[in-house]
This record gives structure tokens, C-alpha cells and sequence, in this order.
């Protein structure tokens, strides 16, 4: 009896923490929108509907579905394990689709910093593709082996997950791999390009790309650890945070580089051929005659920077 009743305390301690965790994801995630919806308003809102535009607002509100979601799984009282999975099977699912989302939004970014080369084109998009089904897979085989019960005390509530596999730690792994080759991608063109130019558009790119994917690279290892380590009522413990903080991160580099090009409309910049050359993501502001500048080559990504080439 005494053994059972430190069970029950110590399943208590652990779902209690990862309670937290959903609530402080959710918080951050909110106060997140809130901080930054007028500049969303005024770049993202009003620019004419592109395919990146559809992309930025899935990878944007996708987590404000699933997240709710695993909240439920942990603050509902009396909640039966039947709803615990359906809950848990949506909210897994919706993380996957947005992350993979924000994923491609990266990709394009990444792609469109070596100048649109085909080369890169097509080692980004077979990789990605890839990458995509093996998660998709992944995913679906640990959903099928996912077991919730009842809680040891009613006074918890919640969900208790009793038995699954370990096999979404892969996607994270997945996740980890990618963000460490952009990183290293984006840090080998700010070596060669922040050489040239020291333009606040290009030191805003890197900036970010360096900075905001090095962050997400630690706290994807800690998804990993915890998937591999963690007891089942510790399963969650990073996970919801992850995918918020991988929305806003990936949200934020559009949003930053916007807001610094449009900063530096008035004063010409001369940059390296081959930085960015993504010009129409957001409606473009200058005069189509303005000779700095052109579409010619670009992703569909309006006036993300000016052009590379030299009028």
C-alpha cells in the first residue's frame, strides 16, 4: 500500500510538471501573436495571396489547434482515455503538418540564399520530400501504439498515458538534422557574403538563421532526450514548447527581414550575386521603375530584400 501510494505521488509530481510546461507553451505562443500582430497585419495581412503567404499562416496558427488540445489532455478533470487518445492523435498530428510547414518555409528561404540554384533546389526538395514520408510514417506507427488509461486518483486530471513506443523521437532527429544544416548552410553564406556587404538586410538574414536555429537545435536535443530517457508521464514534457517556439522562430525570420528591408528602402544597397534573391513574398512598395529594383530570377516572395544583380 505504501509502494502504491508513492506511485501515485510521484505520477502526480511528473504530470504536474508537464502541466506546467503545456500552459507556459500556450501562454508563450499567445503573448507571442500579441507582440508582433501589427507588423503581421502590415506585412502579411495586406500582401496579395502567394502560395509562402498560405505557408506563413499555416506554420502561424496551426499551433493555436493543437495546442488547446494537449491542453485539454492534461487540465480536463475526469476525461476518459478513449478522448485522450482522440486529443492526442489531433494534436500530433497538427504538430507534425505545421512543424513540416515551418520546415519548407526554411527551405525556400535557405534555397532562395545560393541564388536559386538548381543544384540546391534539388538536393533541398528530395531531401525534404524524404524526409516527410519517413516522418508521416513515423508518426502514424507511434500513434497505433499509444495506451491511455485511468488515473492512479481521480483528484488528478488529465490523461495518463500508459504504454507506446519511442519511435517519434526519429521525427525530432529529423527535425535536428535539418536545422543543423541550415545552420550550417546559412553560417558558410554570411561568411563569404558579410565580407562584401554589411547591409542591415543581410546581417538581419543571417542573424537570425544563425542565432534563432542554433536556439531551436538545443531545445530539439532536449525533445530527443526526453523521448529516449524520460518516463511515459514525462513524454510531453518539451514537445508542445518545441513546436511553439519552432512557429514563432521560423515566423519571425519573414517578419524581421521585412521589417529591416523596409527600413532600408531609401538608401541603394549593392549586394554580393550571390545573396538573396527572394524579391516578392510581400506586395512590393517601390516603383516598378526603380532601377534596385527587379523580380528577374526570384521566388515568388515580394520584396524581401532588393535584387542581387547590379542594374
Amino acid at each position: 500500500m505504501v509502494a502504491s501510494s508513492s506511485q501515485v505521488v510521484l505520477a502526480a509530481r511528473r504530470l504536474q510538471v508537464v502541466r506546467y510546461t503545456q500552459v507556459a507553451s500556450m501562454a508563450v505562443i499567445t503573448a507571442e501573436w500579441c507582440f508582433v500582430i501589427g507588423e503581421e497585419v502590415e506585412y502579411i495581412w495586406k500582401a496579395p495571396w502567394t502560395y509562402m503567404k498560405v505557408l506563413y499562416l499555416l506554420s502561424r496558427y496551426t499551433p493555436f489547434l493543437d495546442t488547446p488540445f494537449n491542453l485539454l489532455n492534461y487540465l480536463l478533470p475526469h476525461i476518459s482515455p478513449e478522448t485522450c487518445l482522440v486529443n492526442y492523435k489531433i494534436a500530433a498530428t497538427s504538430t507534425f503538418i505545421g512543424m513540416t510547414i515551418s520546415e519548407y518555409i526554411l527551405i525556400v528561404r535557405t534555397h532562395a540564399l545560393y541564388g536559386m540554384s538548381k543544384k540546391m533546389g534539388w538536393i533541398l526538395g528530395t531531401g525534404v520530400m524524404t524526409c516527410t514520408i519517413v516522418g508521416a510514417i513515423t508518426l502514424a506507427l507511434f500513434e497505433t501504439s499509444l495506451v491511455f488509461g485511468p488515473l492512479p486518483s481521480p483528484e488528478i486530471p488529465g490523461c495518463l498515458l500508459q504504454d507506446g513506443n519511442n519511435l517519434a523521437f526519429i521525427n525530432f532527429i529529423i527535425l535536428l538534422a535539418w536545422e543543423l544544416l541550415i545552420v550550417v548552410l546559412t553560417a558558410y553564406k554570411a561568411i563569404r557574403d558579410l565580407r562584401v556587404s554589411r547591409n542591415p538586410v543581410l546581417q538581419t538574414l543571417y542573424r537570425d538563421g544563425i542565432i534563432f536555429f542554433f536556439f531551436l537545435l538545443m531545445i530539439s536535443t532536449a525533445n530527443i532526450i526526453t523521448f529516449v530517457v524520460a518516463p511515459l508521464e514525462l513524454l510531453d514534457l518539451v514537445d508542445t514548447l518545441t513546436r511553439c517556439l519552432h512557429s514563432i522562430l521560423c515566423c519571425r525570420v519573414l517578419l524581421n527581414l521585412r521589417a529591416a528591408n523596409e527600413r532600408d528602402t531609401e538608401a541603394p544597397i549593392s549586394l554580393p550575386r550571390t545573396s538573396i534573391r527572394f524579391v516578392q513574398f510581400f506586395k512590393p512598395r517601390r516603383h516598378p521603375d526603380d532601377s534596385t529594383y527587379t523580380s528577374e530570377g526570384s521566388y515568388p516572395m515580394h520584396d524581401m530584400s532588393r535584387s542581387t544583380e547590379a542594374p
